[in-house]
């Protein structure tokens, strides 16, 4: 394993700065490298073998239609996979910010790993939509889907890398668990500690 003490690096001694094998803090500060390392995270993890066989695998299972409306099929449209809670991009940023928290340093190999363990424990909430109900629903978040729809719990993945989070995920998750109650929707013991967690972790960091 990598850490920031053990990080190698390759200087240039007419050169203050220096090339390091993980990416550090101090490595992703700039906005565009953090938000090309993000990317390529999420990239990556979508171009895996093990990631094609986790959504057919779910769909010889009988999500093979869209969730939303169950008249469209795979036979009728490209139905696709949606990371609901936490999104995709969520997940990367929550890994990688847990990584720089805990040991100082990571990779995007290191985060891809840590992506593809946590969808082999279903620490995420998916749910299959046709192509243009996903396009729709990521062109308006406001869009309700509900949890009970989902497939797997995101919230054991918030609660694994809960130090991973940001105030712009938060506030993200609070609102989602918002519209849950405005229509209705009831929780369990576990995901009522899993909204606390996140309104805690919120309240304790919303002046930085």
């Amino acid at each position: 394993m990598i850490t920031f003490e053990n990080n190698p690096a390759i200087y240039d001694p007419s050169s203050e700065y220096c090339i390091t094998l993980a990416a550090t803090r101090s490595t992703l500060v700039d906005t565009d490298i953090y938000s090309r390392f993000i990317y390529s995270c999420e990239n990556n993890f979508r171009k895996l073998d093990f990631y094609k066989g986790y959504k057919n695998n779910l769909m010889r299972m009988g999500f093979d239609r869209d969730q939303n409306m169950a008249g469209i099929t795979s036979e009728m449209a490209d139905i696709q996979l949606h990371h609901h809670f936490p999104t995709l991009k969520q997940a990367a940023i929550m890994i990688t910010e847990h990584l720089l928290n805990t040991k100082g340093c990571t990779t995007t190999f290191e985060v891809v790993q840590h992506l593809e363990n946590a969808h082999r424990n279903n620490w995420f909430s998916v749910i299959f939509l046709s192509q243009t109900q996903h396009e729709v629903f990521h062109s308006d978040p406001s869009n309700f889907i509900s949890l009970k729809q989902c497939v797997g719990n995101g919230w054991k993945f918030i609660d694994k890398y809960i130090d991973g989070m940001t105030l712009d995920i938060s506030f993200k998750l609070l609102l989602q668990l918002k519209m849950e109650e405005q229509y209705g929707e009831s929780f369990s013991p576990n995901l009522v500690k899993a909204r606390e967690q996140i309104k805690d972790w919120s309240l304790k960091n919303s002046n930085y």
